[in-house]
């Protein structure tokens, strides 16, 4: 599933702005199943079209409503399904979709109940990127 684009009168572009939060949280009842959860942004050039930010959501099975809350910096970069080297953090202003998908390739029923999905700002969470960002060489020399 995903949500449809955002757009204003005469079909222009418009961004949902969440500069100001950190935090994702999402009220559900799963099927005990992996999903992921996707956040789209726009790209400024067709290489970037495909860019995903991605995170595993892990469910439980039962009767009972789950309360998830991911943070922003915890998105890993994926681009048309594979996890790029070069991470960057999520450019929150900019973001144009939100999705959910099926994450444990099992071709079977499912079933994953939403209540809501929202964003708010933990001001105990202070993690600007969860990922370490290696430096690498422009050019490798071998000897």
């Amino acid at each position: 599933m995903k949500s449809i684009r955002p757009r204003k009168s005469f079909k222009r572009e418009m961004y949902l702005d969440w500069a100001d939060y950190n935090t994702l949280e999402i009220r559900l009842r799963g099927d005990g199943r992996t999903y992921m959860l996707n956040l789209s942004c726009a790209g400024y050039f067709d290489v970037m079209w495909n860019d995903m930010y991605s995170y595993p959501l892990y469910t439980r099975g039962g009767p009972h409503w789950q309360l998830t809350r991911i943070p922003f910096s915890k998105f890993f970069l994926s681009s048309k399904g594979r996890i790029q080297d070069k991470q960057a953090p999520i450019p929150l202003g900019k973001v144009v979709s939100l999705g959910i998908s099926s994450g444990d390739r099992s071709n079977a029923p499912f079933r994953l109940e939403i209540d809501y999905i929202g964003v708010y700002n933990d001001p105990g969470h202070v993690e600007e990127f969860a990922y370490e960002m290696y430096q690498q060489e422009r050019f490798m020399i071998t000897p």
